[in-house]
């Protein structure tokens, strides 16, 4: 059996169903998810040719499903026959057996070199559509028997039953000629592909974004495939956030309904993507998003992109965002950051808003309305030092102008005379709950004399003895750019309250 090479390193153009000239493009494999797809070919491949196979692949939002589903897709097609179906698109149909059917008819019959049905093949199917679309008990009744049941007063004559009972007799024998008939044509599709085009077996059908699908819809999508396309040689593949498919079943039977046997009812085996970085993800988001430049008045200044990157990924680890939420701080971030500023805006400190305002609201209105006291003791319960103390506190890596702005001379400690300041203008490992606290301060009173600091003269000392700083000794230096930054803290609520509308 030919191997195929599930070299994902470059990024290649999206050129499966739906796709457009000069449209999507598939950005290459960062987290080696080609080792996964090499696996599951492998292994449904095997198992495919023996019997029809159902493979539920499951990964949570913003995961990249999508992206390796299409990857796959396309690594698949030049060795299996292969059909793709982004079921959330086609959900406004209404019928997910026709979703499926005319995606696997017009893909396949394509391949198989087959431009049109035969007249007896579209006649079945036509017998199939018709017996399985929803029916509404009374209009099918008055169809049949021309009673319009709401006006009966009397009981139904055996007579008016007998017409209906017959009528739905005769719709489930058309609809199961019809099933048996499209299974037959499929597989000869797909001996047909196999034989012209030199393929291997099994077919592979890769459905997509069911679990975004309405309820209903993703319900019936799986009836369909589990009761109508058991079909030998034939594998399908459904990409799902498989948690958010069980609360839409749940929907539609209830919340005390067992979701997950449910499901284990359709799949054979489920297969689970790794999980994202939050810091992978959110560099993946930022190269396709248009960012502020370095002139952009907030701080720590954008000197390039990774400036961006720290911020929000230790916001978004110290709250653990889900990615979900972090994708959408972001988009708000980037919409209120690019507004002309006579004064610099604090990222950090409006990231953090932006994400408390998600997350905990009861501590953003507290830092927002500015009712928090502040003290750096961390057991006062109503200091915003001891709020903070209670997240899980991240370093991150941040430009600070150690020198230029603090200038050449650290006051000393008394008899010992001036310091010279030791530090320089570069990138210092910071505490984000350090400089979540320093900005607190300086937003209720943003005075501040680094002559007077006594923190300052205490790690200049100790940087001095050869001794390194820890991240919270590194923090302090940024107080006197702090210090300078915007400190009205309505500002800062209005610009979070303003976003919060782009849902």
């Amino acid at each position: 059996m030919a191997v195929a090479p599930f070299n994902w390193d470059a990024k290649i153009q999206w050129d499966g169903p739906g796709a457009i000239a000069g449209g999507e493009e598939l950005a290459g494999d960062r987290l080696d998810r080609a080792r996964y797809a090499k696996f599951l070919t492998n292994y449904l491949a095997a198992e495919g040719k023996e019997r029809n196979y159902v493979l539920n692949l499951n990964a949570e939002w913003g995961a990249g499903k999508t992206w390796f589903i299409k990857r796959w897709y396309m690594e698949l097609k030049a060795h299996y026959p292969t059909v793709y179906i982004d079921a959330w698109q086609q959900d406004f149909s209404d019928d997910p057996l026709l979703t499926v059917i005319s995606s696997i008819i017009e893909q396949l019959k394509a391949e198989a070199g087959s431009p049109q049905l035969s007249p007896y093949l579209s006649t079945k199917l036509a017998s199939l559509l018709k017996a399985t679309a929803p029916i509404v008990t009374k209009a099918l009744f008055k169809k049949v028997s021309g009673i319009n049941i709401d006006e009966v007063q009397e009981v139904i004559t055996a007579d008016d039953a007998g017409k209906l009972v017959e009528s739905l007799f005769q719709d489930t024998r058309k609809k199961t000629e019809a099933v048996q008939l499209l299974k037959h044509e499929i597989q000869q599709w797909v001996e047909a592909i196999i034989g012209k085009k030199k393929k291997q077996a099994p077919a592979f059908i890769l459905i997509d974004e069911l679990d975004r699908c309405r309820p209903s819809y993703a319900v019936e999508m799986l009836e369909t495939i589990k009761h109508i396309f058991d079909i030998k040689g034939v594998v399908f593949v459904l990409a799902t956030d498989t948690e958010q498919l069980q609360h839409a079943i749940k929907v539609i039977y209830g919340e005390g309904f067992d979701a997950q046997n449910y499901l284990g009812r359709f799949f054979q085996r489920r297969f689970t993507l790794n999980r994202k970085s939050r810091r992978e993800f959110i560099s993946n988001i930022l190269e396709i998003r248009t960012l502020p430049d370095g002139s952009t008045m907030v701080w720590p200044e954008l000197i390039n992109p990774r400036v961006l990157l720290e911020v929000v990924t230790a916001v978004s680890d110290s709250l653990e965002l889900s990615l979900r939420q972090t994708e959408q701080i972001i988009d708000r971030l980037l919409f209120v950051v690019r507004k002309p500023r006579r004064k610099k805006v604090n990222l950090i400190f409006l990231m953090y808003l932006f994400a408390l305002h998600e997350k905990d609201y009861q501590l953003y209105s507290g830092i927002a309305d500015g009712t928090l006291l502040y003290t750096q003791d961390k057991s006062h319960e109503k200091a915003f030092a001891h709020k903070i103390s209670l997240k899980k506190d991240v370093t991150m890596a941040i430009f600070i102008r150690a020198n230029s702005e603090i200038g050449g001379v650290i006051s000393g400690t008394y008899g010992k005379g001036d310091i010279e300041n030791p530090f320089d203008d570069t990138i210092y490992n910071v505490s984000l709950g350090e400089i979540m606290c320093y900005s607190y301060q300086f937003m209720l009173n943003n005075s501040y004399r680094h002559r007077d600091d006594h923190e300052l003269k205490i790690i200049a000392e100790k940087f001095y003895s050869n001794s390194d700083l820890n991240v919270q000794e590194s923090s302090i230096l940024a107080k006197k750019e702090l210090s300078s930054l915007e400190c009205d803290l309505s500002l800062y609520k209005n610009l979070v309250e303003l976003a919060v509308h782009l849902d």
